[in-house]
């Protein structure tokens, strides 16, 4: 409403000011009409949004619909604590029996003690070959020697741990205490009895210390670790390879990781025992992308009714729940929409699964959908590649399968240029319209205004000299009246 200004009245003693307010009121109600209406639009424009969101997040839930879901093959094992297993869609389905003999082990190595950490080693230079042993001798790899320097003043059965690891040549040092003193301990970061190593020491002529020829190591002649005092470096584990069958095949891995074994699957090995491998269809992944589009549908549903509710009041005489999109024809097309692609068929599927339907997506009597697991894992288990077809775009012909034929209805809504977006379009330029009208009226309601008050002001002064007439003339009569007397 247009202000009214300064009062009014102070002359002839009349309330124009609350007048004037009164008569703006009035006048300015289409004003107040036009902001509503804008005020709609904008609500409507933000309500658009929500919904456009919601159906995008279905849309691409729809998406990960992919047959790549629905045909993958899983593998499990029977005594996890022996070994697991994964499997990619290369895997063929059977089971098989895993027997391990033994795990894949690292080359490690533990120095005689010393004093503690501190004490001093001869400065030079350790010489690390990596290779196995064989025939009783140690058979040097093809990757060929690497060289640690222990620097003067560095040179501590500490500084020689932090040397090896800084040198990051594929073997970790660390210091451990016992009875016999503080002991370096060399560990192969890879398993495998081709990953063993020998060291070969060089002192520094003149260095002070212990002899660094106390570090000399060879896994083909080193005493196996025992507890006691000790001047060489001895064997604490040997590296080996994992020994394991497969259907009474005899195998070995350099690894307890191992994928080439059984085509499309990788066995980890934990420990030695025996266990059941078994290749099958993966339902996980599949379920979970249902799941998904099922929640992706209920999120969409609770947006669109709070959208769209039209609810009367329970009490007479008080307003109901009336939503930015009440009454709106394409809420109810959407969901409707939607709803039958649920049921719809592929077309051209035959058998017992031919649509979200027939594998355990079904509405709950509140609208919403419910993915029954039990139902879709015996389909899973009854013919995968039926369903897996469902989602394909090659199995029936481009734009038949369920993803494809969501995602057209959904792009048709969501997409630039699409149902919404004409939508906003229109509302955008009503928007526009009652915008540049508000303006105009504003205009006109101050010219009222002004009228108003000129009208008033001239009222005012009028009854002002009424008012001085009236009482001068009282004073003049008052005074006649002294005379007589």
């Amino acid at each position: 409403m247009a202000s009214v200004g300064s009062a009014l009245g102070i002359g002839s003693g009349l309330d124009l000011t609350t007048l004037l307010s009164n008569l703006m009121a009035a006048e300015s109600v289409p004003l107040t009409k036009l902001q509503t209406q804008e005020a709609s639009a904008q609500s409507k424009i933000s309500a658009y949004g929500q919904l456009r969101s919601a159906l995008s997040t279905l849309r691409d839930a729809v998406k990960a619909l992919t047959p790549e879901k629905f045909n993958g093959a899983g593998a499990s094992t029977s005594a996890s604590d022996v070994a697991t297993a994964t499997a990619t869609n290369a895997a063929t389905k059977g089971t098989y029996a895993l027997e391990v003999v033994s795990l894949a082990k690292a080359e490690k190595a533990v120095s005689a003690g010393l004093a503690d950490g501190k004490a001093l080693v001869q400065p030079g230079k350790l010489t690390f070959t990596f290779g196995s042993v064989e025939g009783g001798a140690f058979v040097p790899g093809s990757g060929g020697a690497k060289t640690v320097t222990i620097e003067d003043g560095k040179n501590t059965l500490e500084g020689v741990r932090d040397a090896i690891n800084k040198a990051d040549i594929g073997v970790t040092a660390s210091l451990i205490t016992d009875g016999s003193g503080t002991r370096l301990v060399l560990t192969a970061k890879e398993t495998g009895e081709a990953q063993a190593f020998r060291i070969t020491a060089a002192g520094t002529p003149g260095g002070t210390g212990t002899p660094l020829s106390f570090l000399d190591y060879d896994p083909s002649t080193a005493p196996e670790y025992s507890a006691g005092a000790a001047s060489q470096m001895s064997r604490l584990q040997k590296a080996a390879d994992a020994q394991f069958t497969i259907d009474g095949l005899v195998m070995s891995s350099a690894g307890n990781k191992v994928d080439t074994a059984i085509d499309g699957v990788t066995l980890n090995l934990v420990k030695a025992g025996s266990s059941t491998i078994t290749i099958g269809n993966d339902t996980s992944k599949g379920r979970a992308a249902l799941q998904s589009m099922v929640d992706a549908y209920n999120k969409l549903l609770t947006t669109a009714n709070s959208l769209a509710v039209n609810t009367p009041s329970a009490t007479k005489g008080e307003a109901g729940t009336t939503g930015p999109l009440a009454g709106d024809s394409l809420v109810r097309d959407v969901m409707s929409r939607i709803r039958n692609e649920v049921f719809g068929p592929v077309q051209g599927a035959k058998g017992q699964y031919t649509s979200l339907a027939s594998i355990g997506v079904s509405f709950q009597a509140d609208g919403t959908l419910k993915l029954d697991t039990a139902r879709f894992d015996k389909a899973m288990a009854s013919d995968a590649d039926a369903i897996a077809k469902l989602f394909d775009p090659q199995a029936y012909g481009d734009g038949r399968n369920i993803a494809e034929r969501f995602t057209a209805e959904l792009d048709a809504v969501v997409n630039a240029k699409g149902l919404i977006d004409s939508r906003v379009d229109g509302l955008n330029s009503t928007t526009k319209t009652l915008q540049n009208q508000q303006v105009q009226l504003q205009g006109r309601l101050k010219q009222i205004e002004a009228r108003y008050r000129a009208q008033f002001t001239a009222l005012d002064s009028v009854l002002t000299q009424m008012n001085n007439t009236s009482s001068f003339l009282s004073q003049q009569l008052e005074a006649l009246k002294g005379l007589r007397s």
